[in-house]
């Protein structure tokens, strides 16, 4: 089980030409295992056919023996006679065109009869061996007496250089005790075999590189798009949308790579909306929005939520502002929405202008206050605020000492005319409406 789960993802981490080639590979093995087994089946049939047919002669072969002998029996010859009848006989037949012919020995290994080799007849045979060592006569008679059998050897043929694969059956003929054998030669059959062979071999050769040709084929037209599908969708992952997608195929990939052309003109349509709302935002046209309904699916989303995040800031910008106008003229009895996250700094820093209008505002009545009470001594906590706050601070006091100061020295003027001192006179640098008293 580990090792198929091995296989499996070693197989599917292939690229897919190297599946192709894979696939290729296994076809033309295929092809060449199916040329072999195809080869030797035709030499094996061809090897049974001629098996048969030899056996059949042989056996035709008994009809003839099986005459004589018979007139033998019914003493119409004398079984000498009968013998050398069916042996003449049975020198004189042939099959196929010459092809078939029959050699008759008794079992005790004797040559009783030759068609072509008159010098073996009467010769003991039993230790006879070819040049490859095989004791052919010995082992036909051998074959007979077992019931027939084969004996393959090789053996010289006319019109050939050396020697050939040939075959002989031998058959006993019990009742004299002869063993009737033929033989064919084979060459022809291997030959029949190589030609079939090398027709097969061709065969495959040519199957293999229309396989290797439609492999090739089919492979460019599936791994050339989908290395281009991939490297498009690595360039957006990357933030990168200028890969070039020329016109395709309608096939499946070519389809891929017309939907990832078509991916890339929705994202830039998105972009180039989000870039035109920017644009005119710096302009000044803050009701602007990207028309949602142009994009389709997931893209008219996106863009609907980049619609609501940007009016969603617009709108905040509007609320602050408002808020902002009113503190201006003075109106300081609205709060600002509670923000959350970030947001909440405009909220701190709208609340703290509130914060100090109202204390500076608050001081400036006090001050107000005490000057209308006539009490010039009061002072507004100028350390309780920072810059232009502390300053207008500063300046009120320093009006009001300045009003304390003067309205004093007016006082005890009027005090001493009052009592009658006309020689009185208000010492100092006075400005306005104080010089002019003075």
């Amino acid at each position: 089980m580990n090792l198929m789960h091995r296989w499996q993802h070693y197989f599917s981490n292939l690229s897919v030409r190297r599946k192709l080639n894979l696939l290729t590979l296994l076809i033309a093995l295929g092809v060449v295992a199916l040329s072999v087994i195809a080869a030797r089946m035709q030499y094996l049939d061809l090897t049974e056919t001629r098996k048969t047919s030899l056996k059949t002669q042989v056996e035709l072969s008994y009809g003839i023996v099986q005459h004589y002998h018979r007139l033998a029996g019914t003493g119409e010859l004398s079984e000498e006679a009968a013998k050398a009848a069916a042996l003449q006989a049975l020198e004189r037949m042939r099959a196929e065109n010459d092809t078939y012919y029959y050699n008759v020995y008794d079992t005790g290994y004797r040559v009783l009869m030759h068609p072509f080799r008159k010098d073996l007849v009467g010769k003991d045979m039993k230790d006879f061996r070819t040049d490859e060592g095989v004791r052919i006569y010995y082992q036909q008679v051998e074959a007979a007496k077992a019931g027939g059998g084969f004996v393959d050897y090789r053996w010289a043929k006319p019109g050939s250089e050396g020697t050939v694969g040939k075959i002989a059956y031998a058959g006993l003929f019990a009742p004299w005790n002869w063993v009737i054998s033929s033989g064919v030669y084979t060459d022809d059959v291997q030959k029949q075999a190589l030609v079939f062979t090398t027709i097969m071999a061709i065969s495959g050769g040519v199957v293999v590189l229309i396989v290797l040709a439609l492999s090739w084929l089919i492979g460019n037209r599936i791994a050339v798009p989908l290395k281009q599908a991939t490297a498009v969708a690595e360039g957006i992952a990357a933030g990168r949308l200028d890969s070039h997608i020329g016109p395709q195929p309608h096939d499946e990939p070519g389809r891929l790579l017309d939907a990832m052309s078509a991916m890339q003109r929705q994202l830039h349509a998105v972009i180039g909306g989000q870039r035109e709302m920017a644009r005119r935002h710096d302009a000044g046209e803050l009701s602007y929005r990207i028309d949602a309904s142009a994009f389709p699916g997931e893209y008219g989303l996106m863009v609907q939520e980049t619609n609501a995040l940007v009016g969603g800031h617009v709108q905040t910008l509007h609320d602050v502002l408002d808020v902002v106008q009113q503190y201006a003229i003075g109106d300081l009895s609205r709060d600002i929405a509670r923000y959350p996250g970030e947001k909440a700094a405009m909220t701190h820093a709208v609340d703290t202008v509130k914060d100090n209008l109202g204390r500076i505002n608050a001081e400036i009545k006090q001050l107000a206050g005490a000057a209308a009470a006539g009490d010039f001594s009061r002072r507004g906590d100028a350390q309780r605020f920072d810059h232009d706050f502390r300053t207008m601070l500063e300046n009120l006091n320093a009006m009001m000492a300045v009003s304390d100061e003067n309205l004093g020295k007016l006082s005890q003027l009027l005090s001493a005319i009052a009592e009658g001192d006309l020689t009185a006179r208000m010492q100092g640098d006075y400005q306005g409406v104080f010089a002019r008293m003075r």
